[in-house]
């Protein structure tokens, strides 16, 4: 059983109601041991404990001292108001068990080198007083600062023997005065301080001539000056952590620095250690006759942690008792407590003071709220269950929480794909606003930075673990992204595929996307889908032509049957299984498919045969009858050795095509809507050296159709201007390199 009870108010825990059913998401339900929302009633305080992960540093009876991002501030029980320190980087300070902070005067950043100590009495707003050490040193006398219990210094003087005295010196209202400290060995050479509490310092003691060295720790009491108990020390190395109450001291056990040792006061060093099983790399303190303990893990590390507070009893006798759900900090606190960040599922977050109770048992008091439950409480999702990226640009994904987490996630599977989809894990989301945690997002997909989503279905699972393992939360819901394919795409992410097919017969698609440094179109990601593509002897991208919205493909064999290959919507697997639409079409020498000839916003079909007449074949929507009787568009089409459908680049709302001549110039045709075109316009000469050219649309992201053409080795891409005088930029090479293979 946890034992806390509540400061003179009730104090606040946050309560977020779970609301799943307008976002689509369900909840795994709390664990039994967890108390239920509605347990933890509605509290308020006046005493803020500050959120996220803020140190806690000391105490004493009138506030306590934090530091979050390097700034240290006091906030007071009385009042609730914090106040920031004038401290500065680099600065030199100490805080123990008082309102007391002691900092370097002269810019030393350490406190046992500096000279002048500035003690700042927070609580009472008094003017800070200065101690100039070398003021007090008299007849060769050097001054050495060890620690502070209160407004009291702690200080070694090294006299001009070379011999060592302890005194305690006190800020007095007509300058600092001194007095000894009394029961250190006759034959010490000096001390440091490793641990202050309430009235007391552990000083490690050296001793003893060379050769002979010996090593103690003994307990100074401050208000009598008197070293009251020595404890055996192998060597005076680093500090350790340690800790004493009135009644015993506890230490790193030496044989196994590993675990702490503990030791009653008042055998003058020569009573039973009793070895302990707490880990003494984990937080400890004694609390009279109680060994009280725990384990933390930060945020920032990837391991497993967190730990109720317990607490034993020093002689290890009767059975451990829980005194928090949760611990973070835990230090010395005013009159013996102790103080400890923490939380209990009763009581939420904050900072607890820790005493012995009538029944005497240690029972932890809260004095400062985060206003946040201890129990992970989530609040639900605020997911879109539509993203329209013709419209928006993306969108936030939020999921409310209340309470410390360890670790957050959220797994996204797209569902509808012709394939099975690899989950995208997303982990460590950031916090979105001040009671969610999650992400921008910016439409890109959620495994590929810079390549635009597809279109589809999309499932989500969101975790989130405890930072004390007290609670897991697992919830999951739908979304779906929406957007307008392009002429030439096959994956429904708004950007083009451009299509290939090398001499033996093998298909890939290249994934386009905008490289704005370059300004061109590059392919990171490709895929081969098919083979056997030798079997055909014309190849166009059609645009949508069966109604699926994304680009279709159509392929003529060498007996002259035309074959529609229907977009699938995933790159690696791009192509439907094809479906037969006809035969008797080896009678045309050129196909060019993808623009809207006739206003109906279908992608048509247009063919030249043999005699130079040019056709348009109207695209029905229907895969199994994909288009409609062909209408004879006009004559003399002889004279172009290529044809290509480029969308609308002339501005007029509907499609258009460019063809080339034999001279190799460019003429562009602004299609009227109607299913014919006004009269040809010369764009240029100088593109006979191409092969293929191909009305790609939009591949540098720019809002306008583009044109790509290739030469059999490399790839240029014409930047639609939106001019129809002028509808392409100069051409500019391309990392695409596609050797011999054909574009379509």
């Amino acid at each position: 059983m946890i034992r806390t009870r509540t400061h003179a108010r009730r104090l606040a825990a946050a309560a977020v109601t779970v609301v799943l059913a307008a976002t689509g998401g369900a909840l795994t339900a709390l664990p039994a041991t967890a108390a239920p929302l509605a347990a933890q009633e509605e509290r308020e305080t006046s005493v803020p404990y500050p959120k996220g992960y803020a140190e806690l540093l000391g105490g004493g009876t009138a506030g306590f001292f934090t530091t979050l991002q390097y700034e240290v501030s006091w906030t007071s029980y009385a009042t609730g108001l914090t106040k920031k320190l004038p401290l500065v980087p680099g600065q030199g300070y100490a805080i123990g068990v008082s309102d007391v902070v002691v900092a370097t005067a002269d810019g030393t950043a350490s406190l046992t080198e500096a000279r002048e100590l500035t003690l700042h009495d927070v609580a009472s707003g008094a003017q800070p007083y200065t101690v100039d050490l070398d003021a007090l040193a008299e007849d060769g006398e050097q001054y050495l600062y060890r620690g502070a219990v209160g407004r009291t210094l702690v200080v070694a003087v090294k006299k001009a023997d070379g011999t060592v005295e302890g005194r305690l010196v006190t800020a007095g209202p007509d300058g600092p005065t001194w007095r000894p400290v009394t029961g250190l060995p006759a034959d010490h050479r000096g001390f440091r301080v490793e641990h202050t509490t309430a009235g007391s310092a552990v000083l490690v003691v050296v001793a003893g001539p060379e050769g002979a060295v010996r090593y103690t720790r003994s307990v100074l009491d401050v208000p009598s000056g008197a070293v009251t108990d020595d404890f055996p020390r192998e060597n005076a190395n680093n500090s350790s952590p340690v800790s004493v109450s009135a009644t015993h001291a506890a230490w790193p056990d030496p044989a196994d620095p590993s675990h702490v040792a503990v030791a009653a006061r008042g055998t003058g060093g020569t009573g039973p250690v009793r070895r302990t099983a707490v880990a003494a790399y984990h937080p400890y303190a004694l609390l009279d006759g109680w060994l009280v303990h725990g384990s933390i893990t930060r945020p920032s590390t990837n391991t497993s942690g967190g730990s109720p507070l317990r607490a034993e009893r020093a002689d290890g006798t009767g059975e451990p008792v829980r005194v928090l759900d949760t611990m973070g900090w835990l230090v010395p606190g005013p009159d013996g407590s102790l103080l400890a960040r923490g939380g209990s599922v009763e009581h939420g977050e904050g900072l607890y003071r820790i005493t012995v109770g009538a029944d005497g048992l240690p029972v932890a008091e809260l004095v400062a709220s985060t206003g946040e439950p201890t129990v992970l409480v989530y609040g639900g999702a605020d997911v879109p269950a539509s993203i329209d990226l013709d419209r928006v640009k993306g969108a936030d994904f939020r999921w409310k929480l209340a309470g410390r987490t360890l670790n957050t996630r959220v797994t996204i599977t797209r569902t509808d794909g012709p394939r099975s989809e690899e989950p995208v894990v997303i982990r460590d989301l950031g916090p979105m606003g001040s009671d969610a945690v999650g992400f921008r997002w910016n439409g890109e997909d959620f495994g590929t930075p810079g390549r635009p989503a597809e279109a589809g279905t999309y499932t989500w699972t969101f975790e989130a673990d405890q930072f004390n393992h007290l609670n897991e939360v697992r919830a999951t819901g739908t979304f779906t992204v929406r957007r307008t394919p392009g002429p030439h795409d096959f994956d429904g992410n708004g950007a083009p595929e451009l299509l290939v097919r090398d001499a033996g017969g093998r298909a890939r698609a290249l994934d386009l996307v905008p490289d704005p440094a370059a300004g061109v179109p590059t392919a990171p990601r490709e895929a081969v889908f098919g083979t056997g593509w030798q079997a055909f002897d014309r190849l166009e991208s059609v645009g949508d032509v069966a109604g699926t919205r994304l680009a279709d493909v159509v392929a003529r064999d060498t007996s002259g049957v035309l074959w529609l290959y229907q977009g699938a919507g995933d790159l690696a697997q791009p192509l439907r299984p094809r479906v037969r639409v006809g035969g008797g079409w080896n009678a045309y020498d050129r196909l060019a498919g993808g623009s809207d000839l006739t206003g109906d916003g279908r992608a048509d079909l247009v063919a030249t045969d043999k005699t130079g007449v040019l056709w348009l074949y109207p695209a029905t929507g229907n895969a199994g009858a994909p288009f409609s009787a062909r209408k004879r568009i006009g004559g003399g089409w002889g004279i172009y050795n290529e044809i290509a459908a480029t969308g609308n680049i002339g501005g007029a709302g509907s499609g258009d095509l460019v063809a080339r001549d034999t001279a190799g110039v460019l003429w562009l045709y602004l299609g009227k809507g109607d299913g014919t075109f006004a009269a040809r316009t010369r764009i240029g000469a100088g593109w006979g050296g191409f092969r293929d050219l191909v009305g790609i649309g939009d591949a540098d992201g720019d809002g306008r159709a583009d044109l790509l053409a290739g030469d059999g080795y490399q790839v240029s891409h014409y930047r639609g201007t939106g001019d129809w005088k002028a509808p392409f930029a100069a051409g500019r090479r391309t990392e695409l390199t596609t050797g011999h293979d054909q574009l379509f």
